[in-house]
């Protein structure tokens, strides 16, 4: 064992590329081992102490009988710090093994963080002067109004200019509905648009008269509605007529007699009084 420990040549180096390593770098940590003539080397297993850590398997080189063996370290503390390698196992020709000593190997590990002045280097700063504080006044406010007079007055007075909305023919007779040209449409052989302008006319006329009786009711309900309060019309007249303009208006044939429905609704409609019941 002696005369072997006797071969080690260079011992434990360390292997880095540019001057000191700092926290984070990769270092190679090697042992170099003088080998006898027929003999082998096998790195031994390492797991280092915190903060060391051991980034990958040990790495042998032979040169000149020589045997180099290198760990990837990695170390995430600044400041010295000593390694305890282990040593390698050396294998002779006829199948004996015998273990090397380990080494020690030290460390200086730079810091990445830039230095700084102790706290007793620091100048105190200056104390700093009070916050003013930002007075409250309403002058914004009133010019804020200011131009919205300005803005608003001459739309006003153009607005007021205008005038009334001229008034529509229809709401001129007093909401009457105005006339259609319902023989020209007949002509066309638009019957279904001279029966539906012929109905509308006279529910507005009924509307007129008796204002529950408005639009919105089917026929059904409107003579319900005129039954109770309007029995002095010719309630059975009227009610064949309606019943004939929807059949004309929703049927699924084409009515001829369009023509005649429109003629018959506004013979009814002077016979409708507009007073109440007695």
């Amino acid at each position: 064992m002696s005369a072997l420990t006797s071969l080690l040549g260079l011992g434990a180096i360390l292997a880095l590329q540019n001057g000191t390593p700092t926290v984070g770098d990769t270092v190679w940590v090697t042992h170099a081992v003088t080998l006898p003539a027929g003999h082998t080397l096998r790195p031994s297993d390492w797991e280092p102490p915190e903060p060391v850590e051991l980034l990958g398997p040990p790495r042998v080189a032979l040169r000149d009988g020589a045997a180099e063996v290198a760990y990837p370290v990695v170390v995430w503390r600044p400041g010295p710090l000593v390694l305890e390698l282990p040593g390698p196992l050396l294998l002779g020709p006829e199948g004996s093994v015998d273990s090397l000593p380990g080494r020690r190997v030290w460390l200086q590990i730079a810091s990445v963080l830039p230095r700084v002045a102790p706290d007793s280097q620091l100048a105190p700063q200056p104390r700093a002067d009070f916050v003013q504080r930002g007075s409250a006044t309403v002058i914004p406010l009133l010019l804020l109004w200011g131009a919205a007079v300005l803005l608003l007055t001459p739309l006003h007075w153009w607005w007021r200019r205008r005038g009334k909305p001229p008034v529509s023919p229809a709401a001129a007779r007093g909401g009457r509905p105005v006339s259609a040209p319902l023989e020209r449409w007949a002509d066309a052989g638009e019957s279904r648009a001279v029966v539906g302008s012929s109905a509308s006319r006279l529910r507005h006329a009924i509307s007129a008269r008796v204002p529950d009786a408005h639009g919105g009711l089917d026929t059904d309900a409107l003579l319900a509605v005129l039954s109770s309060t309007r029995p002095d019309w010719p309630l059975v007249e009227l009610r064949d007529l309606l019943r004939a303009l929807d059949e004309a208006r929703f049927g699924h044939t084409t009515f001829p007699g369009a023509m005649g429905l429109s003629r018959w609704a506004a013979e009814l409609e002077p016979r409708l009084p507009e007073g109440a019941a007695a």
